[in-house]
């Protein structure tokens, strides 16, 4: 796999852009599209969306709903901009006219390829900052086709939240024709980044539907025989650490990290009669290293983004950093250790989400307390977690920031007000 993606790196650009071409092409001639003639149609793009797509399908809607994904039907597109450009640290504008013209076309083939074989009368994507997405939204517009973006990112960190607006607003400007986002602060972030009010609709969290609507058993594949689950949610060694500090040599997780994964492989050798999994960000760079290194009878690393809500539900005991599972976990009220133990966390804990502060979970603040609690619990002892009705109600108010009104509703509420846009 790697030797063709070289070979594929030194092709003379001419050849690079016949053969993505016709890689594009392929994808879509071979969807496997399934609709309703009487209905209309939307067109989703997946980025590791799989989770909210999957809410979108068990909602009742009047629409077809089909999905591309997006990387890989546009992955052409990286012999056309800078690595800059792709990073979100350059001008989508300030890419060659010339180049953006062969990118334009290069879309245009796509779009003309996807409407031949499924009319569509929308577009939803993630987001529209992606510099793949942009000119595919522009042909949309040129055709009389809206773009509406259901965000993804509703819990951005607070220096997310003071660097991103800027950024997108000078290097990657919103040009979709609404965005739908899971809450109030939400709807300030996009405000800050340039985006009219009128153009902002709260719904809440698409995927918290899934708690409502859906429990799998996917997970017990993984394992030889059905147990109890204990998750960690794993991440990048500098996930959140703010961009410009990030170097080589520079700070990282990833002694805590370490740690943290070394203890779940303990945990899991001395307690049979639980199964565990490590569940690695969707784009997690290490995920095969850990995998091998982790591997055992009742002990499992997994990628991708469609398992999340089913651990989740299942899990008896959550252990996580900085991800939106731990509001998610606190939403159904259940156990969850949040690691924040490592040397650097002092320096950055005002970056990062609050979740230090968060009501009703436990903060490991050292390996030792880590420990503690989590072997207090699998030898039946619960009671870390037990809270005042003081700190639940806390807990919950701490949620609805992030969620608005997560009641199993939030996909009905977006199609309800996703039909003025639909052509």
């Amino acid at each position: 796999m790697r030797l063709k993606s070289s070979i594929r790196r030194m092709l003379p650009r001419p050849l690079a852009r016949r053969h993505y071409r016709r890689q594009a092409l392929r994808y879509v001639d071979n969807l496997n599209i399934d609709i309703d003639p009487s209905r209309k149609t939307l067109l989703i793009i997946n980025h590791y969306y799989d989770q909210d797509i999957r809410a979108l399908e068990l909602a009742e809607s009047e629409y077809n709903l089909v999905v591309i994904d997006g990387p890989r039907l546009f992955k052409g597109g990286r012999i056309y901009f800078s690595d800059d450009v792709m990073r979100l640290r350059a001008p989508y504008d300030g890419t060659p006219a010339a180049q953006r013209g062969k990118f334009h076309e290069y879309s245009r083939d796509i779009f003309e390829r996807l409407i031949h074989r499924v009319p569509f009368s929308l577009i939803i994507t993630a987001s529209d900052n992606f510099w793949w997405v942009r000119e595919f939204i522009e042909i949309g517009r040129e055709r009389g086709v809206k773009t509406v973006v259901l965000d993804k990112e509703g819990t951005r960190s607070p220096y997310a939240v003071r660097g991103e607006t800027e950024r997108i607003r000078r290097l990657a400007p919103f040009m979709s024709d609404h965005i739908f986002v899971w809450s109030e602060r939400q709807r300030k972030f996009w405000r800050d980044a340039g985006v009219s009010d009128k153009d902002i609709t709260v719904i809440g969290q698409p995927r918290s539907d899934l708690f409502f609507r859906e429990c799998t058993n996917e997970i017990d594949r993984f394992f030889p025989k059905s147990r109890p689950l204990i998750t960690f949610f794993s991440y990048e060694d500098t996930a959140y650490i703010p961009p410009a500090e990030v170097a080589p040599h520079g700070p990282s997780w990833r002694e805590m990290k370490r740690e943290t994964h070394d203890d779940v492989a303990r945990m899991a050798a001395a307690h049979p009669e639980y199964n565990f999994v490590v569940k690695a960000h969707p784009q997690q760079s290490d995920l095969r290293e850990l995998q091998s290194r982790y591997r055992r009878d009742n002990l499992v690393v997994i990628g991708g983004s469609s398992s999340a809500n089913e651990l989740i539900r299942r899990s008896a005991l959550i252990i996580a950093f900085q991800t939106t599972a731990v509001i998610e976990v606190m939403m159904l009220g259940k156990p969850v250790v949040y690691t924040a133990w490592d040397s650097h966390y002092p320096r950055f804990a005002s970056d990062l989400l609050p979740f230090h502060e968060a009501p009703g979970i436990v903060v490991a603040d050292s390996l030792e307390r880590f420990r503690d609690v989590c072997d207090r619990f699998l030898s039946g002892n619960a009671g870390d977690f037990q809270f005042s009705s003081d700190v639940i109600d806390a807990r919950a108010r701490f949620v609805y920031d992030y969620f608005h009104n997560p009641d199993g509703h939030v996909c009905e509420r977006f199609f309800e007000k996703v039909g003025r846009f639909v052509a």
